[in-house]
């Protein structure tokens, strides 16, 4: 279990000694989004675990610091930083004390750079892992489908068998009401067990007896059972728009990560920048929503549309206009004041 308060870079991130650069990476992940200062606004406690989280993993992913850490501690992982010689002897002869520390400023440069796209330690994209590459489904592996064959249409056939499997029952037709399977969330206001808030799941289905979705943990793969109010959607490829604060903002775009309440009750949406070092939290009407997003149609003057949920197919920037699927047969062409993230 991760210990922001540990003085070992290791219990910091909850990882073992020999971690992978994958266990790093999703430890990271995992403890900076639940630490963000957005998240947890006038949260000193929350600020320093957020410091000590990305001090923690500025220096393990690094191989060459990561090294010098493991033989002499924090000096000889702030010498390496420094590009000086690592002595040999007891750990931490020969340097100066205090080790490394890290500032607010470069802990926020750390999380726009991982989570707006650019990575770190290498350039990668780390929501490649979380959205599993191009983040769509597709045929199973194992399966092929050949055309014609008979006037019963396209037969499918098991690669691994040499004949035509029994005829499948046709799947059920796709929702767009709801969150698809394999959709990475994060949860949100549990109640019952807040120590599972932030954490990160994919969708597995939806349950429509009981209203819930059956979500798959991350951490640890555990399946539960919850409220599609415990869950946030993760975004890539959100827009700002109209942010009259900061202007210079408008049209850049990144990565939603979760949502937070402010002191006014508002909902506010955590967004890492792309093209700057930044992370702003931001209302549901300065986000330009990606296709493949769940919303909520609201405000509109036809009483029996409100309420009811679709998904996003497109922006037409010129109308003004989301393009809104909320069934096989109905479209919307909805205002950006008239939909709101699920």
């Amino acid at each position: 279990m991760a210990d922001p308060t540990s003085d070992d870079y290791y219990r910091v991130l909850g990882v073992p000694r020999d971690a992978t650069e994958a266990q790093l990476k999703k430890a990271y992940r995992k403890l900076a989004i639940k630490y963000h200062p957005d998240k947890n606004p006038d949260d000193k406690r929350a600020e320093e675990h957020f410091k000590a989280v990305s001090e923690a993993y500025d220096c393990l992913q690094d191989k060459q610091r990561r090294a010098a850490y493991d033989n002499y501690g924090k000096d000889g992982a702030k010498a390496a930083e420094q590009g000086q010689s690592v002595p040999g002897g007891f750990p931490g002869g020969g340097f100066p004390g205090g080790g490394v520390r890290m500032d607010a400023r470069r802990a926020e440069e750390m999380f726009s750079m991982f989570f707006g796209g650019g990575g770190m330690g290498g350039g990668d994209d780390p929501f490649e892992s979380m959205f599993g590459g191009s983040g769509f489904g597709g045929m199973p592996g194992g399966i092929r489908i050949q055309m014609g064959g008979g006037p019963g249409g396209p037969q499918v056939f098991s690669s691994f068998g040499g004949g035509p499997s029994r005829r499948r029952a046709p799947p059920p037709p796709k929702r767009y009401d709801v969150l698809q399977p394999n959709t990475k969330v994060v949860l949100k206001d549990l109640v019952s067990k807040p120590e599972l808030n932030n954490e990160m799941a994919s969708v597995q289905s939806y349950d429509d007896s009981k209203g819930r979705y059956n979500v798959k943990l991350d951490d640890d793969g555990d399946v539960l059972s919850l409220k599609p109010q415990n869950l946030q959607q993760i975004l890539r490829g959100v827009r700002l728009t109209d942010i009259k604060s900061s202007p210079e903002l408008d049209g850049k775009s990144g990565n939603l990560l979760g949502a937070r309440r402010s002191p006014t009750g508002d909902e506010r949406y955590v967004v890492a920048l792309s093209s700057v070092r930044q992370t702003v939290a931001v209302k549901s009407e300065n986000l330009i929503l990606p296709a493949g997003a769940l919303v909520r149609v609201v405000g509109t003057s036809r009483a029996e549309l409100n309420g009811r949920q679709g998904t996003v197919q497109s922006w037409d920037g010129g109308a003004g206009r989301y393009v809104v699927q909320t069934s096989a047969s109905d479209q919307l062409k909805l205002r950006l004041c008239n939909v709101e993230l699920v």
